[in-house]
């Protein structure tokens, strides 16, 4: 399964974590699952980090950074 693309930059306002959830459930919702994204939040409100966060979601989407 090819995963969905998410643009962002790091160091902008798309770098916010809740921007990108934001995006990413209107990826899954346009996929309908957004089951799947209940049990995604639940996971990232319990990372340790940005860093932990960002890896759990990369999970369901491709997640590039531009500031990179």
């Amino acid at each position: 399964m090819n995963k969905p693309e998410l643009i962002y930059d790091s160091r902008g306002e798309s770098g916010n974590i809740f921007w990108i959830l934001g995006q990413v459930r209107r990826i899954m919702q346009r996929e309908h699952r957004l089951s799947d994204f209940s049990r995604l939040m639940e996971r990232v409100q319990s990372a340790g980090s940005y860093e932990e966060a960002l890896e759990i979601i990369s999970e369901e989407v491709t997640l590039i950074d531009t500031a990179n």
